[in-house]
């Protein structure tokens, strides 16, 4: 098995590199999860509920 710096070398990635895509995958995370909570309040019928 290869080292992470290794694999992070070969690809060209280094620290800063992979913290922003970290920081991207985070933002489309809570993208989501806010999109799933929306359609939750929602209910089964579709219609907003309260």
């Amino acid at each position: 098995m290869r080292p992470a710096a290794d694999i992070a070398g070969a690809e060209g990635l280094g620290v800063p590199e992979l913290v922003a895509e970290a920081a991207l995958l985070q933002a489309r995370l809570d993208w989501f999860q806010a999109q799933l909570a929306r359609l939750g309040e929602r209910g089964p019928g579709g219609a907003p509920q309260g």
